[in-house]
């Protein structure tokens, strides 16, 4: 059977289509001759479709287009389109940043609902904990409407699973990926299978099962220098901190059910269900080498590029092992029903997130300056260009065990919600005009829990050397440029410590430290209600809304004291609560079937992170600091502004060209005070160093969008197979701090943005090449305030630029059998202090291949 859609103002006669693709609105159509659109073409054409028909400005990854490239996860799927970057562990996706703006900023929905997330340290939700398999659909929303939730100063993110009525036909298909990489003779192994199809009388329901499983192996060298320090006129970094990780692996787990009931046109009714688990476990060895804080330490110490030499200084040899499990259910039911003269739709979702880290236990050798430590090195324009440790450095008799920490984690969230909405249609507004309203109700129950303690080794313990715990030798890393040396046979270690208890001492008031001052729970809840409508004025259609929203919270945590124990429970509480309301009013102008324009301002909000908001409290006397929360910090409030100009070609693809502007109050960073005197957490200090979060002033942030998607079809054939997709995106943003003298940016924003893409398809084959690029950006704020007044401790996020790649061929039909390549210009993470000189971390990972077949029927 033949369908209709219309691209730009013609309408295409197809007999494959883009899943999901719903049938565009308009008087003005043309029917042309019959055109067969089939992969990358139809991804892109079902994105247009969705991104032309949307009521504001949002940008579509497509079921088909998840997994065109290999994208391990969602947040990889998303990072191609308009404004989108990530923010990347171990070379790997994780957050989103849109527009400049920081992930906690974003809002991220499953299936229409808040997507819970277990994060202690943020409200990011963690994307790479989604397999990208399971998806059908993400959407990227910017310019938020009244009927969409408040807390999204970066955007809304929708990601959507595949339902049995997205497809004219039954749902089968599966897929098997084997994974080299080059830095790992280890392999990866990823599967997948989704099964579904409408059954029943009159095909009233539909079903959708879907599992994917995936485990990768990841081999990466990362370097730092906590800190930098000037030594007589010199910037040196204070410390060359090696790491070889090595095993890790990651795996994942998901699995969707959906079950559809739509017995007639006015009734439809649904359940789902999402799991998803992502397994982190990683072992890494680890060479600390201190640079002195002396002159008299160094000699030839000159910045001119030649080798410096030091001595007289201590090291340390370590191993960690760590493993993290992180896994969120999600169960929703609800239904549209015609009620009356409009649509009435309920929600109603319970999701539970947990991130448990079972074991981070480490051990530590150390060598002290008596042993005749020393290096040489050379500094570089960014990395070091080399660093060669002596004799005494290599040698593993020289570093005695020192201790052994034993740490564990577990954190949490509950989240339950209820949503009611009403779509009135008001056809004397206009044809398609309607008035909307309606309510939302979400509460979130936040915790974590973490438990250590350190055993520290005296008497014959304390004069073991690491020449009867090693492993293994690496006599340099970094393509040869650095030494590392002997790594630690970690369970000879362990073993040694638990059959040697009497050897070890446990410092009491450390143990309880570790175990209570992380420790905290917030209760949240969010009621909200609004009203807009969308009226048809001609060509015109203007959005007008309001959305209310009252948030209420309570926390708590343990302030660490001289009375406090392993028991204690919570002392200190925090609450907070507030009502906002957000204007908002959308406008969206045909000029004609192939241009439109659309225009926005809209409000948003920003909830601080929960562990900002915990009232902790910590007290280290030896180093006269404290570290806290603020449950005093204010929300951020943004009011956006955007304009865009779209235009679709009248055969296939797409230009568009916007701008945008957000305006921020009560920006919060980390603050950092010195000279304070007073009583933290029962300890009266004098001249203290707190760290703590505060509100700034204000934020803002200005940018300009491009895109364009373009198969070349009007290219003589066989090249006529090929398209491109572009987009760039400039950002110009700033935070006012009372006291900086320098100009900050937001923390994630990069000056620029680039995706290009180039594709070919014809004759069964198809290959994909695509570039990502994003400028250097703030990724941590040094403590914005007058004791760094120049922002010199201020950590960035250096310019990336990766290439991947795929190449596919159909041997029928159903078959298709492709080879995938990640990174494959050799990228590596760079960070810096300030300035792109004072290196602050690096880390290579490398090349990775894949190689699979697939079946879809």
């Amino acid at each position: 059977m033949n369908a209709s859609k219309r691209v730009g103002a013609l309408l295409l006669t197809s007999c494959i289509v883009a899943p999901g693709m719903a049938a565009a609105q308009s008087n003005q159509v043309t029917t042309v001759e019959e055109v067969v659109v089939t992969g990358q073409r139809a991804s892109d054409r079902d994105s247009l479709l969705k991104k032309r028909d949307a009521v504001s400005a949002v940008e579509v990854v497509s079921a088909n287009d998840v997994g065109k490239l290999p994208d391990q996860n969602v947040a990889e799927s998303v990072r191609r389109l308009t404004g989108v970057s990530v923010a990347t562990d171990k070379g790997e996706g994780r957050y989103l940043i849109i527009r400049g703006i920081e992930p906690n900023l974003a809002n991220v929905t499953i299936n229409n609902q808040t997507a819970s997330a277990p994060e202690p340290e943020s409200r990011n939700v963690k994307l790479d904990d989604i397999p990208s398999a399971l998806i059908g659909s993400v959407t990227v929303v910017k310019s938020l409407t009244a009927d969409l939730d408040a807390n999204a100063i970066a955007g809304q993110v929708d990601i959507n699973t595949l339902t049995a009525f997205d497809r004219k036909k039954n749902i089968l298909s599966a897929r098997y990926v084997r994974g080299v990489y080059e830095n790992s003779d280890r392999k990866a192994n990823e599967g997948d299978l989704s099964v579904g199809g409408k059954f029943g009388p009159e095909k009233q329901f539909g079903l959708v099962l879907a599992v994917n499983y995936s485990k990768r192996p990841s081999y990466s060298e990362d370097i730092l220098a906590t800190s930098r320090q000037v030594v007589n006129g010199v910037d040196l970094p204070a410390e060359m901190d090696q790491r070889i990780y090595d095993p890790a692996w990651r795996t994942r787990k998901g699995a969707v059910a959906n079950f559809d009931w739509r017995p007639n046109d006015s009734v439809k009714l649904y359940a789902r269900v999402m799991y998803s688990e992502f397994g982190d476990s990683e072992s890494r060895n680890r060479f600390r080498f201190f640079f002195p804080g002396s002159a008299s330490s160094y000699t030839n110490l000159t910045a001119d590029g030649g080798d410096i030499n030091v001595g007289a200084t201590t090291a340390r040899r370590l191993f960690r092992q760590r493993s993290e499990t992180t896994d969120t259910t999600t169960f929703s039911v609800g239904g549209d029903v015609y009620w009356g003269p409009g649509m009435l739709t309920v929600q109603a979702t319970h999701a539970e997130s947990n991130k448990k880290d079972p074991i981070r236990d480490e051990v530590e050798f150390r060598a002290s300056a008596s042993t005749g430590l020393g290096a040489s090195f050379r500094l570089g324009d960014e990395m070091p260009d080399s660093f060669t440790v002596n004799a005494a450095g290599l040698n593993p008799a020289n570093y005695r065990l020192n201790n052994y920490k034993r740490v564990s984690r577990k954190a949490g969230e509950e989240l339950n919600q209820l949503r009611v909405d009403y779509k009135l249609p008001m056809s004397d507004w206009g044809e398609g005009s309607y008035l909307k309203f309606g309510a939302k109700y979400l509460k979130r129950d936040r915790f974590q829990d973490q438990t250590g303690r350190t055993f520290t080794a005296t008497g014959a313990a304390a004069a073991q050397t690491l020449a009867s715990f090693v492993a293994d030798t690496f006599p340099t890393i970094s393509d040869g440029k650095y030494s590392f040396g002997p790594t630690i046979n970690f369970k000879a270690a362990r073993d040694y410590v638990d059959g040697n208890q009497s050897l070890f001492t446990v410092n009491a008031t450390d143990q309880i430290s570790q175990s209570v001052t992380s420790d905290y729970k917030v209760v949240e809840t969010v009621t909200a209600a609004y009203v807009m409508a969308s009226i048809q004025r001609g060509d015109l259609t203007i959005i007008p809304g309001v959305r209310a929203e009252r948030t209420e919270g309570d926390t708590k945590a343990i302030a660490f004291t001289s009375a406090t124990t392993l028991t204690s429970g919570y002392n200190s509480f925090g609450g907070y609560n507030y009502t906002n309301y957000f204007p908002s009013l959308n406008l969206k102008y045909q000029f004609s079937a192939n241009l439109l324009a659309r225009g926005a301002i809209t409000t948003a909000l920003g909830r601080p992170p929960f562990v900002d908001l915990a009232p902790t409290v910590t007290v280290d006397v030896a180093s006269n600091t404290v570290s806290m929360g603020n449950p005093n910090l204010k929300a951020q409030k943004a009011t956006n502004f955007d304009f865009s100009l779209e235009y679709y070609f009248p055969s296939e693809g797409g230009i568009s060209i916007g701008l945008f502007h957000k305006d921020i109050e009560n920006p919060i960073f980390n603050s950092t005070s010195t000279g304070q005197n007073g009583t933290y957490g029962g300890v009266a200090l004098t001249n203290a160093i707190v760290n703590s979060y505060a509100n700034g002033t204000k934020a803002k942030v200005t940018g300009l969008e491009f895109n364009i998607q373009k198969p070349l079809t009007f290219l003589p054939s066989p090249l006529d197979g090929f398209g491109v997709n572009f987009n760039m995106t400039f950002t110009d943003g700033s935070l006012k701090v009372p006291g900086r003298t320098v100009k900050t940016p937001l923390i994630g924003q990069a000056d620029r943005i680039a995706s290009a893409q180039v594709y070919y398809e014809k004759y069964g084959f198809s290959g994909r090449v695509a570039y990502t690029y994003h400028s250097a950006y703030l990724d941590t704020d040094g403590g914005l305030n007058v004791s760094d007044a120049t922002g010199k401790s201020d950590g960035y996020f250096g310019a990336l630029s990766t290439l991947d790649a795929k190449v596919a061929y159909k041997v029928t039909k159903q078959f298709e059998i492709f080879a995938e390549a990640n990174n494959l210009n050799d990228a590596s993470d760079y960070y810096y202090f300030r300035t792109s000189n004072r290196f602050r971390e690096g880390e290579s990972y490398g090349r990775s291949y894949r190689f699979g077949l697939s079946y879809t029927y």
